[in-house]
């Protein structure tokens, strides 16, 4: 017998959840991550509590990682990514107060609004 087909939520549905204002990077960013097929089937309903959209972003950014146990294999931290994203819906970062050049991490992506010059969503 075929295993039945996981219920994903629209685009309309996931926007709606996440409240995503028209216009602003999260909303093209929700828009982005729709291959479904990179999840597994049991996602769909399970208490983790992350979207869709935001698993196949972390996906595509940790291809390597196992997506198994019973975090799913996605951190802890990216329910606080998510609620960033929900409050900073432009994903700009804040400006650094102070600029250190031996630190060796390099700076972190910003995405300009939807439509803005400069950026994965621009353009």
């Amino acid at each position: 017998m075929a295993q039945k087909k996981p219920r994903w939520p629209t685009l309309e549905e996931q926007f709606a959840d996440s409240k995503a204002v028209r216009g602003q990077a999260l909303e093209q960013l929700i828009r982005d991550n729709q291959d479904f097929e990179m999840l597994r089937p049991d996602e769909a309903n399970d208490s983790r509590g992350l979207p869709p959209w935001l698993r196949i972003y972390w996906r595509k950014l940790n291809p390597e990682a196992d997506y198994s146990g019973p975090s799913g294999g996605y951190p802890c931290t990216l329910d606080d990514l998510f609620e960033w994203m929900l409050d900073h819906q432009d994903l700009r970062l804040p400006e650094a107060d102070v600029q250190d050049p031996n630190d060796p991490r390099r700076p972190a992506p910003s995405y300009p609004k939807h439509g803005e010059q400069g950026g994965p969503y621009g353009r």
